[in-house]
């Protein structure tokens, strides 16, 4: 059978899944497989597609993440940045241990422009890959502390339902501004389509304040009212 001409993308996408949260519900992770499955048996399956099946698959995911990683507590985040840190390369840890011991927490990092301009694109896969490997073993020591059918458990969960909702909110409202002037729309295109890949268990979670700050931008270019 020939290669999937997108096989790297649906590689990520069989991977990211054998990585969900294990609180997250069991038919989400059944129809993310389903959806791998049929994409990866139809070679005419275009990029688009498999990104909207991505961001639908992590969508789902985020609040269970989110609920699951704060119910935890900071033995969570401490236990990860560990094994991140020992699961890179010496010259890696030197870079992210600089802002770190600094007080700039490993997803503040992550999300900075400086993440893209300091590391090497081996450096920043090396540390993807980390944090891959970190929750691995950081929810198998975990997923029996975090039980779903807690009252704490649902009360986070339906918090960050919340904030996922005003998030894609602002999204769909930063996207809706590329129709004011064709000179800007590839760009607004791009920043709207990295706020979506953010979502991706291997990516730092878009924020709220992001995406306004970017909002406020542009309505400021257009001369808008902020």
């Amino acid at each position: 059978m020939p290669k999937h001409p997108y096989a790297s993308l649906l590689k990520e996408y069989k991977i990211a899944i054998e990585h969900l949260t294990p609180t997250v519900p069991g038919e989400i992770k059944k129809e993310a497989e389903e959806t791998l499955a049929r994409l990866e048996a139809n070679p005419n399956a275009t990029e688009e597609e498999i990104r909207a099946a991505l961001f639908k698959t992590w969508t789902a995911e985020y609040p269970h993440r989110k609920a699951f990683r704060e119910l935890s507590g900071g033995q969570e985040v401490e236990k990860r940045l560990a094994i991140v840190l020992d699961h890179v390369d010496e010259t890696v840890r030197g870079k992210l241990k600089k802002h770190i011991d600094a007080g700039v927490p490993l997803e503040e990092v992550l999300r900075s422009e400086l993440f893209e301009t300091e590391f090497t694109p081996e450096e920043r896969h090396q540390v993807e890959d980390g944090i891959l490997d970190a929750d691995d073993h950081v929810k198998e020591e975990l997923e029996k502390a975090a039980d779903a059918t807690t009252p704490a458990y649902q009360k986070l969960l339906k918090k960050w339902h919340g904030e996922e909702e005003k998030i894609i909110g602002k999204i769909d409202e930063l996207e809706a501004l590329k129709s004011k002037d064709a000179k800007w729309k590839e760009e607004i295109e791009q920043k709207v389509a990295r706020f979506r890949e953010g979502f991706l268990v291997t990516e730092p979670d878009p924020t709220l304040e992001d995406i306004e700050k970017e909002i406020e931008y542009w309505k400021g270019t257009f001369g808008e009212e902020i």
